[in-house]
């Protein structure tokens, strides 16, 4: 059966549209938390019905599978537990922690802790499945819950936040997909913090660079796998980041192994070919 877009209730009352999942953490959740579903539950081979009914807290790997939303917030369970989300096209509260104008912007989902808790509503990402537009005015820098509409439509990958460590560098581990906020003012140690963008999984992926930091002495070089400027012919070997206000968006482009990440905008950020 589809969905349902009539009123089927008071006229005030959040217009939702939900399931019923199993979530596998033993934490407690906020209600409006964003999660995902675990996709790969189990072994690979083996067909597994359950991996969309069951979700877990964003991280690394689950982003382009945003579910939904806690409908309420539930207090930890030991043994994991059944809870009731809602889902992306819904108007329900999100856990934010956003300066939310009603209207104005969109707010995503984050990955992983490096700025507020997995699931926290904050900086901008893609538009798509795991990003909201707020529909409430409420500063949320203190995170509580926010009235927004749950975007539908493509996986918007989620953001994660980074701030690079001053000390000795190393490799930093960065989503292939979704939007990473470069935060904080660094003098970074004796070389660049340096990551791989890998190839794309499918044709149409997004991937966005956005830095709010300060980096002094070295930089954040992102080494790109396959990528070209939008001129379609220009190479792009790498990109770096020092400075606020440098970004970055790219999308996948193509079928088999001759796919490139594609400059969609760049302002301030370092090129190289």
């Amino acid at each position: 059966m589809g969905r349902s877009f009539s009123i089927n209730g008071p006229l005030d009352l959040d217009k939702t549209f939900q399931e019923r999942v199993w979530f596998a953490g033993t934490g407690a959740l906020d209600e409006g938390q964003g999660l995902c579903y675990n996709w790969d539950y189990g072994t690979a081979a083996t067909r597994e019905p359950s991996r969309y009914n069951r979700v877990e807290l964003p991280a690394l790997l689950n982003a382009p599978h945003f579910a939904g939303v806690a409908d309420q917030a539930y207090a930890a369970s030991t043994a994991g537990q059944f809870i009731t989300i809602n889902l992306p096209g819904s108007v329900c509260n999100v856990h934010s922690s956003f300066n939310n104008v009603i209207g104005v912007g969109v707010t995503t989902f984050e990955v992983g802790s490096g700025g507020d808790a997995a699931g926290t509503f904050g900086r901008a990402g893609f538009p798509g499945r795991g990003s909201a537009t707020p529909l409430q005015t409420i500063d949320r820098s203190t995170p509580g819950p926010c009235l927004a509409y749950l975007h539908d439509g493509p996986q918007s990958g989620g953001i994660e936040v980074i701030t690079p460590t001053a000390g000795a560098p190393t490799a930093i581990v960065l989503m292939v997909g979704g939007v990473t906020w470069l935060i904080g003012t660094v003098t970074i140690a004796s070389q660049d913090h340096s990551n791989t963008l890998a190839d794309g999984t499918y044709p149409g992926q997004r991937k966005g660079y956005a830095c709010e930091g300060t980096y002094s002495s070295y930089e954040v070089a992102v080494t790109v796998t396959s990528g070209i400027l939008a001129d379609g012919s220009t190479n792009l070997a790498a990109v770096k980041f020092n400075a606020n206000l440098e970004e970055m968006t790219l999308t996948w482009h193509g079928l088999d192994t001759n796919g490139q990440w594609v400059v969609d905008f760049t302002t301030g950020a370092a090129l190289s070919s």
